[in-house]
């Protein structure tokens, strides 16, 4: 028995079409951050976990009918399933209208200001273009690396950086000027 535990992607993605044992290795590593990927995009848990569920059997599809290219990230075409699969769901779901929110409890000062920076700053998120709110979900949802962003987004590592440097930037810029 081959214990594959420290074996980087490619081997593991190699090995994964016979060793059930090699993509349940995968499969731990990416199965927090593929989740916490999805649960931004969707916002409800029970949606992400099957989306997450859908994406990883796509995957160990993908490997056993030989659609994974060798010489690509193993990281980078699991969020592309990912990506393809959220933008399927969203297809397939019709818009739901929202009532009003309920009221807070009163007392609970702490509780509000939260609620109400969260409030802002999700507003500041959806002035955003799509490809920025891509990019820092990918960054911050998943904690995925700069250089894992750049392959699945086709960028250099650098370009990932500073783009996501500078929506941070706009950001905290917008941030301070609805503050004055």
């Amino acid at each position: 028995m081959t214990d594959f535990t420290g074996m980087d992607d490619a081997v593991l993605v190699k090995h994964a079409t016979k060793d059930p044992e090699a993509f349940g290795v995968l499969y731990r590593r990416y199965l927090t951050p593929l989740y916490r990927y999805l649960y931004q995009r969707l916002g409800n848990s029970h949606d992400a976990e099957d989306l997450t569920a859908q994406v990883f059997t796509e995957a160990l599809e993908g490997l056993v009918h030989h659609r994974y290219r060798e010489n690509g990230c193993f990281a980078a075409w699991l969020f592309t399933i990912a990506r393809r699969r959220a933008v399927d769901f969203y297809r397939q779901k019709p818009v739901e209208q929202l009532d009003d929110p309920p009221s807070p409890e009163p007392g609970l000062l702490a509780a509000i200001e939260k609620s109400e920076n969260l409030q802002r700053l999700a507003h500041l998120l959806s002035q955003l273009d799509e490809d920025r709110r891509e990019l820092l979900r990918m960054r911050f949802s998943t904690g995925l690396s700069y250089a894992k962003i750049g392959q699945i987004e086709g960028r250099s590592e650098a370009a990932v950086k500073m783009m996501i440097y500078r929506t941070l930037e706009h950001l905290h810029i917008q941030w301070e000027a609805e503050n004055e």
